[in-house]
């Protein structure tokens, strides 16, 4: 009984103050490369072709919420952490072709080394979001996004953190998925009926 006590005291602490961590990249044989989507009308194509194997003009940052959400909205409402010390650019140079990608100049893939955490031996749910940086012009997803900029969304991916002396675990789940213009939020849709009707009515 006594020898049960001492490790749930010692256990316990540990525990608590383990720092996590988690390999935050997507260059591994295996793992999909991003691409700029290849449908028309939904890519700016000022930030490269369709298709196209995104590069060092693109930026990848993570974001994650404790615990396992499998819902985007969700997660969105959850203010998800960005972890702001692993944002990596991606290699080689946006385009399509032989020299591009896996056997080229890797393009399509990042490398943002270990993320770290305050956290460990529990699960939570990550999100990595790729976004155009405009030549340096912008710092985040949401001036890319903003300034109409080719951006894009991973699944979620509840992952369990590890701590260290193991290895950092990869983005294991991690799917294909391609970067373009966000569609219109309903709010920005009624924001501009609301104006076009007031625009009309003052003609009239």
């Amino acid at each position: 009984m006594k020898t049960s006590f001492i490790f749930v005291v010692i256990w316990l602490p540990l525990h608590a103050l383990s720092q996590g961590h988690l390999q935050f990249n997507n260059f591994t044989e295996g793992l999909a490369p991003v691409t700029i989507s290849s449908t028309p009308g939904t890519f700016n194509p000022a930030d490269g072709l369709a298709g196209a194997y995104v590069g060092s003009d693109y930026a990848a940052s993570l974001f994650y919420v404790l615990g396992t959400v499998t819902n985007q909205t969700v997660f969105d409402n959850s203010n998800p952490t960005w972890v702001t010390a692993v944002d990596a650019r991606f290699f080689g140079t946006t385009g399509t072709g032989s020299g591009h990608g896996w056997d080229g100049d890797g393009s399509g893939f990042f490398d943002g080394g270990v993320a770290r955490f305050n956290f460990a031996l529990t699960t939570a749910t990550f999100q990595v979001r790729v976004w155009n940086n405009g030549g340096g012009l912008y710092t985040s997803y949401e001036q890319a996004a903003s300034g109409g900029h080719n951006v894009g969304q991973s699944n979620l991916l509840p992952l369990f953190v590890d701590a260290p002396p193991g290895p950092a675990p990869g983005l294991s789940g991690l799917m294909p998925f391609t970067v373009g213009i966000p569609e219109p939020s309903t709010f920005v849709l009624a924001a501009l009926g609301g104006a076009a009707l007031f625009f009309f009515r003052r003609r009239k």
